[in-house]
């Protein structure tokens, strides 16, 4: 092969998708003779200023790096629709870019969010020249990103379809403007694409219209796929992303794979960040410490170690590397979820209280829920971030003191005594809740707290559970007002050292927003509903109705 004479930049590659569409790719090879292995980005946020900003980091290291800009994007051809056509186009990227002379065959891929939901989707079938892969703040089950449980992801996806990506996508310097906590309220929820100035964003109304269970979302789920990928992943988030709990699920799929080297392969970390790896310790009104940068150049060693014919083992021994909030350090572990974790029930009680104790003979407690007044989005393990103008102010996420939250009469809070020595939970979090609400549909949200000697309460993990989506094996069902029903809600995953002299604390509530749309409490789908009604609340705790939390307890080396 007739080596290359570097550095050289081809800025606007055309390459051919096998529908005739060709996409913009920008590459830049580094300095010496090729041919060189690969570093693969693609990207909707436009491929030029990513190029500039990133691909020094990688020609250093003697690597090329290939970005490109997704169908439908700045510089390529077709139209943009999420997700639908990336399996294609990143097989017939990757075909393309094996075939070129300063390729010497060994592919890698990085990227958080949509970058990293791009990798899923070509991580089976996978590539023979594909031999490493980091998704990055995103899970695979793309649905589960959009429509969670039954309730809407509305912050994300408006701040992402109708002003990051929309066809004005300028408008979103104008957000700053308008009334933002009133635009939010705008209904029917469909039509805040026109609301904004959009127009009639087909993206956005697909994704508000198809809900929960759909069909629509199973060519975005990459997850079942996953135990047929071909090469080691390395699967990044953080406690207080949208996609922690997503992120180790997408882990446990590609472990399941009947190759049990690959499976051995694949790793997964998580650290202490919200959508992204944050620049300094602090985040929200925690500082996790000058241990928690540890992993911040993570990528960059793992795709290095697997582009030079290196193991996974050389760039982390064990399977999993986890940063343990409370202590604020990073473990190893050998697996996960962990095998040493005990599922504890924390029962809740008449009077706020929170313990071990199954319940007696109690009072039920209440509150109204108005969709008039929803509960503020304030903290919370979310991807509704900075780079989201205008809104990021009302959707904060991360660690917040939740004082103001707790406060409102629509917020009930469970809280253990003081703990006499220090409590791990590191693992998926299960609220079962038995509850009863006057309206024939409504919402219950779940929030797990760690409240210091200082009595302030910070968001730790939550969930959501729109009533009518509770069994979905049998469909939707509205449910009978005032009729007590038992409710699952997934409180995502966390790893939190709940120290000694802390409590452990609860809040129940039925809203989230902006974060997750208003359940208006008539039963109407997502999309077209206008008009909403107040609900009595009741939450039950007492033998026959015994609502309790479900800790994944890790037990404590003395």
């Amino acid at each position: 092969m007739t080596s290359i004479q570097s550095p050289r930049v081809i800025l606007n590659a055309r390459v051919p998708m096998r529908d005739g569409v060709h996409l913009a790719t920008t590459v830049v090879l580094p300095e010496g003779n090729g041919p060189f292995p690969v570093v693969f980005v693609r990207t909707p946020y436009n491929r030029v200023p990513f190029a500039g900003f990133v691909s020094p980091e990688w020609t250093a290291r003697g690597m090329a790096f290939v970005v490109q800009d997704c169908r439908g994007r700045y510089g390529s051809e077709g139209e943009f629709y999420p997700w639908l056509p990336d399996r294609n186009d990143g097989l017939d990227t990757l075909d393309w870019i094996a075939k070129q002379e300063w390729c010497n065959g060994r592919i890698g891929m990085f990227g958080d969010s949509y970058l990293g939901g791009v990798q899923s989707a070509v991580a089976a079938p996978g590539h023979p020249a594909l031999c490493v892969l980091n998704p990055r703040f995103v899970t695979a089950d793309i649905g589960h990103c959009f429509q969670r449980d039954g309730v809407f992801t509305l912050a994300l996806v408006f701040s992402w379809l109708c002003l990051e990506v929309g066809e004005r996508s300028s408008l979103a310097n104008l957000l700053p403007l308008f009334d933002v906590p009133q635009l939010m309220r705008h209904l029917p929820v469909e039509t805040l694409d026109e609301a904004i100035g959009e127009g009639v964003l087909q993206p956005y109304r697909d994704f508000v219209q198809h809900e929960t269970g759909d069909e629509y979302w199973q060519p975005m789920n990459f997850r079942p796929s996953l135990s047929e990928a071909t090469a080691p992943m390395l699967f990044t988030g953080g406690w207080y992303d949208y996609y922690a709990g997503g992120a180790a699920r997408d882990f446990e799929a590609a472990c399941a794979t009947s190759d049990r080297a690959l499976a051995a392969k694949h790793r997964l970390l998580i650290g202490p960040w919200t959508h992204g790896i944050s620049p300094t310790s602090q985040l929200g009104d925690v500082d996790f410490g000058a241990t928690s940068h540890q992993e911040d150049d993570a990528t960059e060693r793992w795709l290095d170690c697997l582009l030079r014919d290196g193991e996974p083992q050389e760039f982390q021994k064990a399977p999993v590397r986890l940063f343990v909030m409370g202590e604020n350090v990073w473990r190893d572990e050998w697996e996960w979820p962990l095998k040493r974790a005990q599922n504890q029930a924390y029962f809740l009680h008449a009077n706020g209280q929170l313990n071990r104790e199954a319940p007696g003979d109690e009072t039920p407690d209440e509150y109204v829920y108005d969709p008039a007044n929803p509960v503020p989005t304030y903290g919370g393990n979310h991807s509704v971030g900075p780079y989201n103008p205008g809104l990021y102010e009302h959707a904060l996420p991360g660690p917040l003191d939740q004082k103001r939250t707790e406060a409102r009469d629509d917020v009930l809070i469970y809280s253990s005594d003081v703990l006499q020595e220090d409590l791990e939970v590191t693992g998926y979090i299960q609220l079962k809740l038995f509850a009863a609400s006057s309206a024939p549909d409504t919402d219950w949200v779940g929030r797990l707290c760690d409240v210091d000697s200082d009595g302030c309460s910070i968001n730790i993990a939550e969930g959501v559970l729109r009533a009518r989506f509770r069994d979905l094996k049998n469909g939707q069902q509205l449910i009978e007002p005032n009729r007590v029903y038992e409710y699952s809600l997934d409180l995502q995953a966390t790893s939190n050292v709940f120290k000694r002299g802390h409590r452990v604390r609860l809040q129940i509530t039925s809203s989230n927003f902006p974060l997750w749309d208003r359940n208006l409490n008539m039963g109407a789908p997502i999309a077209g509903g206008t008009e909403f009604q107040s609900a009595q609340q009741t939450i039950h705790h007492d033998a026959a109705y015994p609502s309790h939390l479900i800790l994944p307890v890790i037990p404590r080396r003395n």
